[in-house]
């Protein structure tokens, strides 16, 4: 199988960079690979958000401001590709084709944010679709998809498996509240939906076993084309 990970920078640099679960899931990434052909795409996370709320004060250009979010999800991909040491391609790879010829070397290529405008939930969903990857693993901090945001309704209720579809609705409603947030944005929704990509979406403590979450055992959410 050709597998993407796409893990979420607040899951590996909750505040400050968690040293034992970068280690965790590099382990469990190189174990993975040696059945398997893998990529992944790392996030910025708090960090990012941190950094582009402090540009606020001085610039109102949203461009120049997704550059820096850009910035700091490739200094998480130095991290993750420090840990991983032969196993992965030693630069951040910024170009889908480059991380085609990085498989073909049998490494592992890490990828950030690519552009502005595009999360690396985006970013991650389109690498998928161009490796016409089997399987896209959404590592978050929350455990799967809710049928609304569980950190404000006690109420809400996970969502175990789902359609492309319906993942598009989930995500195009919370962005259409001021603030809104889901644990997969409107254009990985759609790109999942177009590219019929199946994808796991799992929280952290699921992390810690990747190798059992590619095999379908977790307690995330299943998008099912």
């Amino acid at each position: 199988m050709r597998i993407v990970f796409d893990i979420g920078g607040s899951v590996l640099v909750p505040e400050d960079p968690d040293v034992e679960f970068i280690k965790a899931i590099a382990y469990e990434l190189v174990k993975i690979s040696e059945d398997h052909e893998v990529a992944v795409v790392v996030g910025g996370g708090k960090v990012a958000r941190k950094y582009i709320n402090a540009a606020r004060e001085f610039t109102h250009n949203e461009t120049f401001k997704d550059y820096i979010g850009i910035h700091i999800t490739k200094a998480n991909a130095m991290l993750l590709i420090a840990a991983l040491g032969e196993k992965a391609y030693p630069f951040v790879v910024e170009d889908f084709r480059k991380a085609w010829e990085v498989i073909q070397l049998k490494k592992i290529p890490i990828m950030g944010g690519t552009h502005p405008g595009h999360t690396t939930d985006g970013v991650a969903a389109l690498l998928a679709e161009y490796l016409r990857a089997d399987l896209l693993v959404v590592v978050t901090n929350v455990d799967g998809v809710y049928d609304s945001d569980p950190k404000k309704n006690p109420k809400a209720k996970k969502l175990n498996r789902i359609t492309p579809e319906e993942l598009v609705d989930i995500a195009m409603e919370g962005e259409s509240k001021a603030g809104g947030s889901g644990v997969v944005d409107a254009l990985a929704a759609k790109v999942i939906q177009r590219g019929r990509i199946r994808t796991y979406v799992v929280g952290r403590e699921d992390a810690y076993h990747l190798f059992d979450v590619v095999r379908g055992k977790h307690n995330g959410t299943v998008v099912e084309p």
